[in-house]
């Protein structure tokens, strides 16, 4: 594990999320075959430096976000492309902005169109400077250390930009703690990204911490206008969620992307947990004489994958029933992935184990026997089932 993340493995997850993301997004957003844009925006709203070990800060996000989309530019312009890529970090700790200021400006470069600004105070006052500044795509990260800076009415134009997407870093675990306090005070913090009103909102029947974000979902989601939002659990050693990536979108190809990174991120969190608990128990107690890796088991991602998918084919069922008509996969395949974590390829996975079973029919195949999985234009059938007395009954889910 590289040490410069030792203790801080939920920020190495964050940090492989936003690199890969932020790399495919400006790739298909500047570069892309059927659409692509003159220009990306970048915009941190809480930038930081926390906590760097890097002397030049390699181990931050808008370090990092330099660096991926310096790249990316290069690559493009190697193939005669002139992308603009726009940089926008916001900052309120004063110490703090007086190391990123100078760091990131070295690399404001206009006549090759780099173009790097900073704001000294707080992300939600810097909105109108933002939506002057940005160009073409947007990509806003808000990642702060608490709730109550980024309130959803005050950031509205920035959330609501197109084309554009958003991803928050959601402290899940804090919240999950405060929102069931009854303290007026503390009601209210929430208010920015719950709404007023919030604790009548709430699913009571549900654990704390899994009830407030579900609503934060929800509420962004709206607050946006997006058409699809998934969030990404993301551990420390204790086996419980500390944070979770919330990213809101509105094309389904963006759902796609980040779906299959997330999948990858979260395997080198699996592993990187696992191999830090080792080392902390050789710490505790005596050296150990295997590795993480002749150790790691993928037992438990592995599981949770399977109940994902056993789930998203009961609900895929039901859907079907509920709406009395074949359904085309390109439809189903982002109604899946918003819902469960899955791929895109586990959710064709998923109609294959039912068409398996006997429950949809696969459709997919009257293309070919080289056709395996359902394309987007495929139907996804409900097979109708003949009782012992002749009636029409529609099928159960079956494990997947």
């Amino acid at each position: 594990m590289d040490h410069i993340y030792k203790d801080r493995e939920q920020t190495a997850a964050k940090h492989v999320i936003l690199r890969h993301y932020l790399q495919e997004l400006a790739l298909i957003t500047l570069g892309g075959k059927d659409t692509s844009y003159p220009a990306l925006t970048y915009v941190d709203g809480f930038s930081g430096p926390w906590e760097s070990r890097c002397a030049d800060y390699s181990d931050t996000s808008f370090m990092i976000a330099i660096g991926v989309l310096k790249d990316v530019q290069r690559q493009l312009a190697a193939k005669g492309g002139r992308p603009v890529i726009k940089c926008f970090f916001a900052e309120k700790k004063r110490s703090s902005f007086r190391q990123l200021d100078p760091a990131v400006r070295a690399h404001h470069d206009p006549s090759s169109g780099f173009h790097v600004e900073t704001f000294d105070g707080r992300f939600q006052d810097a909105i109108p400077d933002i939506m002057s500044f940005a160009e073409g795509f947007t990509l806003t990260f808000i990642d702060p250390t608490g709730w109550t800076e980024y309130p959803f009415d005050a950031i509205s134009a920035l959330l609501t930009r197109r084309p554009g997407e958003v991803l928050v870093n959601y402290m899940y675990d804090f919240a999950g703690r405060f929102t069931s306090w009854n303290d007026p005070t503390i009601i209210a913090s929430f208010n920015g990204i719950l709404r007023p009103g919030w604790p009548e909102r709430i699913d009571r029947d549900l654990p704390p911490a899994e009830a407030a974000e579900n609503l934060f979902r929800q509420e962004f989601k709206d607050a946006g206008g997006f058409q699809y939002v998934v969030s990404t659990p993301i551990k420390k050693l204790a086996e419980r969620t500390h944070f979770c990536l919330t990213y809101g979108t509105r094309h389904w190809k963006g759902l796609e992307v980040y779906r299959s990174l997330e999948r990858k991120a979260l395997k080198g969190h699996d592993f990187r947990r696992f191999e830090a608990k080792l080392a902390k128990e050789e710490d505790e107690t005596r050296p150990l004489f295997f590795t993480a890796a002749d150790l790691h088991q993928t037992a438990t991602l592995d599981a949770q994958i399977e109940r994902e998918k056993h789930a998203a084919a009961e609900w895929l069922l039901d859907a079907l029933r509920m709406k009395g008509r074949p359904i085309p996969f390109g439809q189903v395949s982002p109604w899946l992935l918003e819902r469960f974590a899955l791929t895109p390829s586990e959710a064709k996975d998923v109609c294959v184990a039912l068409a398996d079973a006997g429950t949809v029919l696969p459709t997919w195949r009257d293309a070919g026997p080289r056709r395996r999985k359902p394309d987007k234009s495929d139907l996804i059938t409900l097979i109708p089932l003949l009782t012992s007395r002749g009636q029409v009954s529609l099928p159960a889910a079956l494990p997947v």
